[in-house]
């Protein structure tokens, strides 16, 4: 693979898991498998990468976006956003710090992202 970056995938019922993936559109749609909608969480400028049609679809329901006051459907990925370069990977430290993402029981929301 020419470019890799580290994400965590959030897939339904289940905690986020890092995955090193290929930097690519292409990667991003399989992982998310569909079109790509995406959000970001600033201060922390991490990217919220998720299929658009996923609930059209009748993707499972996954966390709640409350930003929307929305579920978000099907499996989503996190990554970092750079200045000016696109998306970027999240350092081990990003990635703890989605923890809450962990203690969650049927579904959680992303208000504390």
């Amino acid at each position: 693979m020419e470019h890799e970056i580290n994400i965590l995938v959030v897939e339904p019922g289940r905690p986020p898991r890092p995955a090193r993936v290929d930097y690519s559109l292409e990667t991003f749609l399989q992982i998310v498998g569909g079109e790509l909608a995406m959000g970001c969480f600033l201060p922390q400028r991490v990217m919220l990468l998720y299929n658009e049609d996923a609930s059209r679809q009748g993707l499972p329901p996954n966390r709640c976006n409350p930003f929307v006051n929305e579920w978000i459907s099907g499996t989503f990925l996190l990554c970092g956003l750079s200045d000016g370069e696109g998306f970027c990977f999240l350092s081990p430290a990003e990635q703890e710090d989605t923890r809450h993402f962990n203690k969650w029981k049927d579904h959680i929301s992303l208000s504390n992202y």
